[in-house]
């Protein structure tokens, strides 16, 4: 019997769906039966810094928003609901120059953060603290280095959603 040139294609083909069978990266797959929505709160804020946890929640919902996986919810309607302190703040140098004036500084946010079921009222992530820090550059224009340490800390916040994301998703 005479080989075709198919064979050998179909073999492989064969043989890397089998080797795939199985296998999926966590945090990637749909939610698991009757979780589909997730409520994210106003943090509270027990921080030095007043205000800054109103900008950390809208980042969490933007950050659930873009995974896409969960809706994010009124918590009446949700049926995960994340709630959260941002408890932590600090801004520290983090380089000087010849003059020793601060070059660059490093603004640090932490949170303690709790999912839980609605349906069961029973914790789907118990408490759980994240710290996430950011670096920014300062210059000679107080306002142009405030809006560098806003921006620092958007990039912070935006880190911080990434890895509860993840957290919350690589569950399903």
């Amino acid at each position: 019997m005479k080989p075709t040139p198919w064979r050998p294609l179909a073999l492989l083909a064969a043989l890397l769906w089998l080797a795939a069978c199985g296998y999926r990266i966590s945090g990637t797959g749909d939610a698991p039966a009757g979780i589909r929505s997730i409520a994210i709160p106003v943090f509270t804020n027990t921080s030095s810094e007043p205000e800054i946890h109103r900008d950390l929640t809208r980042a969490l919902q933007r950050a659930f928003v873009s995974d896409g996986r969960l809706n994010v919810v009124r918590r009446e309607r949700a049926d995960l609901v994340m709630q959260g302190e941002l408890n932590h703040y600090s801004q520290k140098a983090a380089s000087f120059d010849s003059s020793d004036v601060v070059l660059e500084y490093w603004v640090e946010v932490g949170v303690n953060v709790e999912v839980i079921d609605r349906a069961s009222g029973k914790p789907y992530i118990k408490k759980e603290s994240h710290r996430v820090k950011w670096d920014y550059r300062t210059t000679p224009d107080l306002i142009v280095t405030e809006a560098s340490r806003k921006f620092a800390l958007e990039k912070a916040y935006r880190e911080l959603g990434n890895r509860l994301v993840s957290l919350v998703l690589e569950r399903f």
